[in-house]
């Protein structure tokens, strides 16, 4: 006969040998379940690939820098270039390309000495005109702005000898009428200083400025005088005299300081100008100035 105390008829003494696994009545209860949405833990990563990473990242950005660097020193070999700080005004340095968001660099080419050309031309035949040098001889061409430099340079050289002095190419600070930030070149010749311009590849004659504060005056260049007869070291009187039908006035000059303008009664173009050191009639006319190269366009 069961045990009338166990429901299920087990005999005396019987032990369920399951009685310590979860009820599964559903009476204990069931641990939740893992989100399927919540991804697998990222296993931790190689400290071997981490760094091999970080090195290739050092290495590439070592070579922009290096290349960076590189470009700033490249130089054609031979020729000098000019930081121009868009200012105006100019540093040179040779082999030296470096440059800030304000400058430009500008490379000046070679400046190979002008041979003489020709016959020599008598000064008394050479006249200053506004826009060249007229040469009062049938068999001899005017030397005219705009005109290859070799050949007006050239017949200067044979006139007047080997030149006093040659700045070589240079970038203008607009000390000399040029425009600045271009190339000129001023070539001398006791007190006459002629004015070369370049577009990079033609050498133009393109201004000249006679002064006698430039000296040599010693030098046949000194004896040049206008097409009318002005020549440097007359009177304010006498300048007046001889342009007495054109108009003649005074002004101060920001570089050069007190000048005279002369220009057309008519057209009131600027024909000549210069350095006085005085506007009484006995003060001197200093110098004799072609309109400048950038007044010019």
């Amino acid at each position: 006969m069961s045990d009338p105390k166990d429901p299920y008829g087990n005999p005396p003494g019987w032990t369920d040998p399951y009685s310590d696994l979860t009820d599964i009545s559903g009476n204990d209860p069931i641990p939740p379940l893992e989100d399927p949405r919540t991804p697998a833990a990222t296993p931790p990563g190689s400290p071997l690939l981490t760094g091999l990473v970080v090195g290739l990242l050092l290495v590439a950005l070592s070579v922009a820098v290096f290349q960076l660097l590189k470009s700033d020193d490249a130089v054609q070999a031979g020729d000098t270039t000019t930081t121009a700080p868009a200012d105006g005004t100019e540093t040179t340095t040779p082999g030296d390309t470096s440059t800030t968001s304000s400058t430009v660099a500008i490379t000046t080419p070679p400046s190979e000495p002008y041979p003489p050309v020709g016959t020599p031309i008598e000064v008394d035949k050479m006249k200053l005109k506004s826009d060249r040098i007229a040469v009062q001889d049938n068999d001899v061409p005017d030397l005219k702005f705009g005109e290859f430099a070799d050949l007006t340079i050239g017949r200067l050289v044979s006139s007047f000898g080997e030149p006093d002095d040659d700045t070589n190419w240079q970038v203008s600070t607009g000390q000399w009428g040029v425009c600045t930030g271009e190339l000129e070149r001023v070539v001398r010749f006791g007190p006459f200083a002629a004015i070369v311009t370049t577009d990079g590849t033609t050498e133009i004659f393109n201004g000249y400025r006679q002064d006698l504060s430039f000296g040599g005056h010693t030098s046949d260049a000194a004896q040049l005088t206008t097409l009318s007869g002005l020549k440097a070291g007359d009177t304010v009187e006498r300048l007046q005299s001889i342009y007495a039908t054109e108009d003649v006035t005074f002004a101060v000059d920001p570089t050069v300081g007190e000048i005279f303008e002369l220009r057309g009664a008519e057209t009131g173009t600027l024909l000549l100008w210069g350095p006085v050191n005085g506007i009484e009639p006995d003060s001197l006319v200093v110098g004799i100035y072609a309109p400048d190269v950038c007044d010019r366009g």
